[in-house]
Order: structure tokens, then sequence, then C-alpha cells
């Protein structure tokens, strides 16, 4: 508890080196929770792309987590494929019908939704590019970039205390992304 209470200790330890190594040495990551894990990893990375912001790194971090976990929104049923993720085009038809209120909520799973796409899985989209025509890399992070500045300029943002976050995220999503690129490569073996 006293770790915790000392944020400049907190900060050493997530930073070291050796923390890193331990994690991303681990036989089965099962033995700490995805949130630390992505935390640490994310953290890292970020980091090393100049993108230092606590926020930012618990806000990507977490919206991992929620992927690789199945419980996000983000996530197809189990057992359905990557390629059952929603298109742009149906976030596009549902915030045609929405409420001002659900507006937020669906440019944020858009948002997440494609970041962890771009960021994880830039192959998958490569690849659908290279053999459907569909969008490819630079589309989708287009798309995840006007979608955190909807959500940043939506009221919901200030009341949740994300608006800093969604701004950062917008100005710096190509950083953010290159870098969770890289995660993925290193660390997590997505050939990404």
């Amino acid at each position: 508890m006293q770790l915790a209470a000392d944020p400049e200790s907190l900060d050493c330890l997530l930073n070291h080196p050796k923390l890193l190594q331990a994690i991303i040495g681990l036989e089965s990551p099962v033995n700490i929770t995805p949130q630390l894990y992505f935390y640490v990893l994310v953290r890292h990375v970020l980091r090393e792309s100049g993108l230092n912001h606590a926020g930012v790194c618990d806000y990507v971090s977490a919206t991992l987590a929620d992927f690789a976990s199945g419980e996000g929104p983000l996530r197809p049923k189990r057992g359905e494929p990557l390629s059952e993720a929603p298109y742009h085009i149906d976030f596009i038809e549902e915030l045609n019908v929405a409420n001002t209120y659900d507006k937020f909520y669906l440019h944020v799973r858009c948002a997440n939704q494609f970041m962890v796409l771009t960021g994880l899985f830039p192959r998958f989209l490569e690849h659908r590019e290279e053999r459907r025509g569909a969008p490819g890399v630079r589309y989708y992070e287009g798309v995840a970039r006007d979608s955190f500045r909807s959500a940043r300029n939506h009221p919901l943002a200030n009341e949740f205390a994300l608006a800093e976050v969604y701004d950062l995220l917008c100005n710096e999503f190509t950083r953010t992304r290159m870098a969770l690129n890289r995660m993925a490569r290193e660390f997590l073996w997505l050939g990404a």
C-alpha cells in the first residue's frame, strides 16, 4: 500500500526495464491481470515514442485489455472471426439515427475499434486492402482520429474527464498507432 501512496516510487517501478522484461518473459501472461500486462507494455512503447501522458496510457491499455479479454464492445462475439467486427459504414448508419447521448458512445466505440485494428492488426487491414480493395490503414487511422475528435467535442467527454485524452489521441493518433504496431511486433508476436 505504501508503494501506491508514493506516485514517484510507483512511476519508478512501472518504468523499470526489469519489470518489462519480467512481463514479456512470462511463459503465461495469465499470472497477471490483462490491465497490468497491457499497462506496462503500452507505457513502455508510448514513452519511447515520446508520448508520456498517464491518461493516454491508462486509456489505451484499458481498451486493449477489454479487447483481449473479450469483455469490451470492440470484440466480435466469442467464436466469431475478427472480420465480423463492425465496418465503418455500420457506425455511420448507427450515428445517423442515434440520439446525442448515444452518439458519444458510438464515436468512442468506433475510435477504439479502429485504434485496436490499426495498432495491433495492421497486416489484417493491409491484406483486406490488397485482396478486396477495402480501405487501408491510413483510411482507418483517419476514421479513428475523426471519431476521437467527435468524442472530444461532446459534453460527456468533459463530464467523464476524457477530453484531454481524446484530444491527445486525436492529435497524436499516428504516433500512438505506430507505437502499438511496435508493441504488437516486439512483444505480442501478432505480425504487425
